[in-house]
C-alpha cells in the first residue's frame, strides 16, 4: 500500500480486522520519486505467524535502517521469523551491501534494478 493508502487504513481499521507495517521506501525502476510502501496484513487470530510484537521490530529494523544503523537493523530483523519474505528483502539488502551503508545512503532501496 502507499502511504496515503495505509494512513487510512490505520485510522479506519482497528487490529482485530487488519494490520499493517511498514516495509520501506523504495524507488521503483524508472521512477524519480520514491514511495514508502506498507503490508496490509490479516489479524493476528487469522495470522499468528506474525505477532505484533515481530512487526513492531520490523518496523524498528526499518527506522533503523533508514537512520544508517544497519548492525541495529539487523538486531531487530533476526528478531522476525526466519520465514518472512520482507525480513528476507531488507537482510539480502543490507547483506549485498556488506552490511555497511554507501555513503550516499538515502534511506531509499532501489527496487526492480539489476
Amino acid at each position: 500500500l502507499d502511504e496515503v493508502t495505509a494512513a487510512a487504513v490505520r485510522q479506519q481499521m482497528p487490529n482485530d480486522e487488519a494490520r499493517l507495517r511498514q516495509l520501506a521506501k523504495v524507488r521503483p525502476q524508472g521512477m524519480e520519486t520514491p514511495v514508502v510502501v506498507s503490508e496490509l496484513l490479516p489479524p493476528f487470530l487469522d495470522y499468528p505467524q506474525l505477532s505484533n510484537e515481530h512487526l513492531a521490530a520490523f518496523e524498528a529494523a526499518v527506522q533503523a535502517l533508514n537512520a544508517r544503523d544497519w548492525h541495529r537493523a539487523l538486531q531487530l530483523l533476526h528478531q522476525v521469523p526466519p520465514d518472512d519474505l520482507a525480513k528476507d528483502f531488507l537482510t539480502v539488502f543490507i547483506a549485498q551491501h556488506n552490511r555497511t551503508p554507501p555513503e550516499n545512503w538515502d534511506g531509499v532501496v532501489p527496487v526492480g534494478r539489476v
